[in-house]
């Protein structure tokens, strides 16, 4: 007895500890737990330390009462398998006993003193239909299952969990298993982190260890250093993804706090991460491990400088709104951006082969772009072309070079004008009559376009 008062008593420090923490770091982000407490007839049974029931309420009302002094923190509980018989087999027998509130110690104790396990595990039922009990309101939602066994009915409790996470329901949860049976594991270790515990006071500081996970403040910051090794680069988003399901946790926009360095994100440290940091083109950090109420801080070389892509003199709008030019990085086919034509970009800092979308197309390689800096590329402006028909026509448009002719438009055939931007040069026009019967009635014209100018043709 002097043993489980002494844990009382660290449990209270620990908890206190992060309250401390907590009210210091002002906040009006809100943490909402939900216990989903399992109170079916095998809760009843003894294990090491005591009966498995009897640990469990003692256990969840003192960690209740010592959240009840965390102004930001939020608590309630679902209870499952506690009103209907184990012979009924209900598998609907969940109920939301204590909404999620503060200042609910008192309620969970009440309400855990007066249920008697007597009934069967609806598991995935009481999962899906936790996602409504944390309501709408912002926060960090999470979710810890207290549980003896795997689910009696029909489920698939890692669609539950995941359906949970995709809707950012919960961030992750926690399972707190007591003596679960080996066999029962990958049914259950799904669904999020499962600690299988195997006497009362393991579960009791495996459960204290998840509820100071959810309330703890992780904080992590994100250098984009620029060419000189310095963290300037800002004003980008960020991702975190879950590295185990792929989804993504939270985004940031890069800022620069008042004293000009990279401000503090805190998140939850539950997850391995992948950071995708969306400059042109992006950055990732895997693998990113956060410790509890630890400050990190990763370094990304993110030096980046601009890229004014224009036209030189002026061409009408209708013929250049949709000129674009095609980004690679030097010696790749993989496309890293498509920019309009008279914008200007931010791109890391290298050496980029342009491919402009003319016609015809347009080749500029070894385009090197500087930290701050803006790198000009100009292209001749192209000259309109307008075709009037006063029939259909099969045809296209070629252009000559050392190996030969080269097709760079084909002719719609029913649309009686035809307008068309081309880069300055000679071209050849080649058609036929759609009624025509023979090859002779094809016309084989040659056109010059001047950079700027206008040209119409008639067929």
């Amino acid at each position: 007895m002097k043993r489980i008062s002494q844990y009382i008593i660290l449990i209270g420090t620990m908890l206190l500890t992060v309250v401390q923490t907590t009210v210091a770091q002002t906040t009006t982000t809100k943490t909402r737990i939900l216990f989903l407490v399992d109170a079916s007839l095998s809760m009843k049974n003894q294990w090491q330390g005591g009966n498995k029931w009897n640990t469990a309420v003692n256990t969840i009302s003192q960690i209740a009462d010592s959240l009840n002094k965390m102004p930001d923190v939020e608590i309630g509980m679902r209870v499952f398998g506690h009103m209907y018989h184990e012979p009924d087999k209900n598998c609907r027998d969940s109920k939301l006993e204590v909404a999620i509130d503060s200042n609910n110690a008192a309620k969970i104790r009440y309400k855990l003193e007066q249920i008697k396990p007597k009934g069967i595990t609806p598991l995935v039922y009481s999962i899906e239909k936790s996602a409504t009990d944390f309501g709408s309101k912002p926060g960090k939602n999470f979710l810890i299952v207290v549980t003896d066994g795997e689910d009696a009915c029909e489920g698939d409790p890692c669609a539950a969990a995941l359906a949970l996470q995709q809707n950012n329901v919960v961030l992750k949860p926690f399972i707190i298993g007591m003596a679960i049976q080996p066999r029962s594991f990958d049914n259950i270790q799904c669904i999020g982190k499962l600690t299988n515990t195997g006497s009362s006071e393991e579960f009791k500081s495996t459960l204290t260890a998840a509820v100071m996970d959810a309330i703890s403040k992780t904080t992590i910051q994100i250098n984009l250093n620029d060419a000189n090794g310095k963290p300037t680069e800002s004003n980008v988003n960020m991702t975190f993804y879950d590295m185990e399901s792929g989804l993504a946790k939270y985004n940031f926009y890069h800022t620069l706090n008042a004293r000009g360095l990279p401000d503090t994100l805190t998140i939850s440290p539950l997850f391995k991460y992948r950071v995708q940091i969306h400059t042109i083109p992006p950055v990732y950090i895997n693998d990113v491990q956060l410790v509890r109420n630890k400050h990190v801080v990763f370094n990304v070389d993110a030096a980046q400088g601009y890229l004014n892509f224009k036209l030189q003199g002026t061409v009408s709008k209708a013929g250049t709104e949709k000129l674009k030019c095609i980004m690679h990085k030097q010696g790749s086919m993989d496309v890293v951006n498509v920019q309009r034509v008279n914008t200007t970009e931010k791109y890391l800092t290298g050496t980029y082969d342009l491919e402009v979308l003319t016609l015809p197309r347009l080749r500029v390689k070894g385009v090197k772009v500087d930290q701050s800096k803006t790198t000009d590329v100009e292209i001749p402006a192209p000259g309109i072309l307008t075709i009037n028909k006063t029939f259909e026509a099969y045809g296209a448009i070629f252009v000559e070079d050392k190996d030969g002719m080269s097709k760079i438009y084909d002719l719609k055939l029913k649309d009686k004008q035809e307008t068309i931007a081309l880069q300055p040069g000679k071209y050849r026009i080649v058609y036929r009559s759609k009624l025509a019967r023979t090859v002779h009635t094809t016309v084989d014209k040659e056109f010059e376009v001047a950079s700027g100018g206008a040209i119409s043709l008639k067929l």
